[in-house]
């Protein structure tokens, strides 16, 4: 069999090396986004914990407890932004995918007029109805006394919120953009600068709760003019424009967000609930502890979410490409990296929880023990709220709108309500954090349920259980003998591949034309990747090449993980020149239905349909 190989026709070999069907492209991509998302989000958590344990350190007892009570609104602060953020991820990476780039660049500026418009508004109303909001967050009862030092520091961290709102657009759809340095670079910004305001403010000025809401507002600013760096950049594809908005996308962008919306709102309800809850049975003392729970839970949580939205992010891209063998492999990656980090770290948690605790309370002996543990009871439940936040989050992809919104209610606030009124009839004001641990055992048993509902409903419980957790029909993907999938490391391996692709189209009766088309794709495509993207740094790469038999068509997916480039933007770039250039790419692109290059996660993706 004769074949190009990098514009020369060779001859192909029967007995050609074969590949390996083992992929690292996804389990990279999961570590590296996971950690990109963690360095970034993990500064912005730290500000706020920071300014816990600055009002514990200096401020008192009463003033921690303030904080906590305004904490479950702080948390909803981040609704608004997260909402539009994930909702405009979907569609810009859905417009990115098809090459509609100036319909994601409109849903970017819309996001951000969204984002900031409602900000202000919120801003606003927050600031005028100040005192009843901070009486419905639990400042009433025996925490009446708390009532000033609350709403001074919700008045001062509501003037940041335009900011806070926009950083969040910003951050999600720069990682998309391939910038992942940059969100980290803010957040550090954000840290170091929170840190140094806030010693000065309590040092210097001795100003109280107001002054530190101030502080965390005037950071996210900062943030922000570290973002706006990224439109510096040449090759960007943000682009911010107030021409054409496309308003008709607004409802899009809020329903593809509203599981954000839903998880944010029901943290709220949670937070306000177990505040009340303290105010009636518990004193100022179990109210200081609990917001040693949750300033904990806000300093963790993002070790758990960032795995956890990883998953949803490349779900989305898999669902996309109806590749049930890579989402199965996603899902098994994002649960090892559950367990193992989660476990180390709820275990130091668990040790030091009186040394972690010590640093929100100073000198008070019986606030101290209630916080140590608050503390050890959030360390037990962290590991299976990492496995149920990353289930949660792959029901997100699914595109199962009703169950995903149900089921992120009750993991952030239904159940735990629940626990917490049931438990509180036994330990008192102890109830509301152990109805952390306890609310991800009641998850457990509620998915156990789902699964099996969901399975027999779809006439999927015959299926492995593997293929049943998936919860996706069994027409999803097409049947395993329509497609083939291998991961190749070598060029000699890329010849290998060559004569599979070849017998693959004998074993459906391809014609010759496309059968050909196919085969010089692999080659020409995959062998430039290796030959010129596996040189460029130290790190081990990998090809992952899929093709399926679609009805009538063969559609060929290449993805790598090396450095981005677009061959057939290369190739438009330079289409005057000698004709006898790139012959192979052009010979693809002539002959093929479709030729189409897109870069997500820093991944880049070639389709060809034939």
């Amino acid at each position: 069999m004769q074949l190009f190989k990098y514009g020369k026709i060779v001859e192909m070999n029967k007995d050609t090396q074969t590949t390996s069907q083992d992929s690292r492209i996804i389990r990279n991509a999961f570590y590296i986004q996971f950690v990109a998302y963690l360095l970034a989000i993990f500064p912005t958590a730290f500000v706020e914990v920071f300014d816990g344990i600055i009002i514990g350190q200096y401020l008192g007892v009463d003033s921690v407890a303030a904080f906590g009570i305004v904490s479950p609104l702080i948390a909803v602060y981040a609704m608004s932004g997260a909402v539009i953020s994930a909702g405009a991820r979907k569609r810009y990476i859905r417009h990115i995918g098809q090459g509609n780039t100036e319909k994601a660049q409109a849903v970017f500026s819309l996001s951000c007029v969204l984002a900031v418009g409602i900000a202000v508004f919120a801003m606003l109303m927050i600031i005028v109805f100040s005192t009843p909001i901070t009486r419905l967050l639990g400042a009433k009862g025996s925490a009446a006394d708390l009532l000033p030092k609350a709403r001074s520091y919700l008045i001062g961290v509501t003037i940041g919120l335009p900011a806070r709102n926009l950083m969040w657009v910003l951050w999600i759809l720069m990682a998309v953009d391939s910038d992942r340095n940059l969100p980290i670079i803010s957040s550090v910004v954000m840290a170091v600068s929170n840190i140094l305001l806030d010693l000065f403010v309590v040092k210097i000025l001795h100003g109280h709760t107001f002054a530190m809401g101030l502080v965390t507002s005037v950071c996210y600013v900062l943030a922000i003019f570290v973002l706006l760096t990224h439109f510096r950049r040449k090759n960007r594809l943000l682009k911010f424009s107030l021409r054409n908005l496309p308003w008709q996308e607004t409802t899009h962008v809020f329903q593809l967000g509203s599981y954000s919306g839903i998880c944010k709102i029901s943290t709220m309800l949670r937070g306000s609930y177990m505040n009340n809850l303290l105010a009636v049975i518990a004193s100022t003392t179990a109210i200081a502890a609990y917001s040693v729970h949750r300033q904990t839970g806000i300093l963790l949580g993002p070790l758990m979410i960032s795995m956890a939205d990883t998953v949803s992010v490349l779900a989305g891209l898999l669902n996309a490409e109806r590749d049930r063998p890579m989402l199965k492999k996603l899902l098994s990656t994002a649960v090892k990296a559950n367990l193992i980090v989660t476990l180390a770290v709820s275990c130091l948690l668990f040790v030091f929880a009186g040394h972690y605790a010590a640093l929100f309370i100073a000198g008070d002996t019986a606030t101290m023990g209630l916080a140590k543990e608050a503390v050890r009871a959030y360390s037990i439940g962290m590991v299976i709220y990492g496995l149920n936040s990353i289930y949660f989050y792959y029901l997100q992809s699914t595109g199962k709108k009703v169950l995903a919104s149900v089921t992120g209610f009750l993991l952030e606030g239904g159940f735990m309500i629940a626990s917490a009124a049931v438990l509180s009839r036994f330990i008192g004001a102890r109830a509301v954090w152990f109805a952390f641990p306890a609310t991800q055992l009641i998850m457990l048993i509620y998915y156990t349920v789902i699964y099996n509902y969901q399975s027999r409903k779809m006439g999927i419980w015959q299926l492995r259980m593997s293929d049943q957790i998936l919860l996706l029909p069994k027409d999803f993907d097409v049947p395993q003998e329509d497609q083939l999938e291998v991961s190749i490391t070598t060029l000699d391996e890329v010849m290998g591949l060559s004569q599979q692709v070849w017998d693959f189209c004998d074993r459906h009766d391809c014609d010759e034309r496309r059968k050909y088309l196919l085969s010089l794709a692999v080659e020409e495509m995959a062998g430039n990747v290796i030959e010129h993207g596996f040189t460029k740094d130290s790190r081990q790469h990998s090809v992952d090449v899929r093709i399926v038999k679609d009805k009538d068509s063969y559609i060929l997916r290449i993805r790598d993980d090396c450095l981005i480039f677009d061959p057939i933007g290369r190739l438009e770039l330079y289409s005057n020149e000698d004709m006898t250039k790139h012959i192979g790419i052009r010979m693809i692109v002539n002959m093929s239905q479709e030729v189409r290059h897109t870069c997500f996660l820093k991944l880049n993706n070639l389709f060809v349909k034939v």
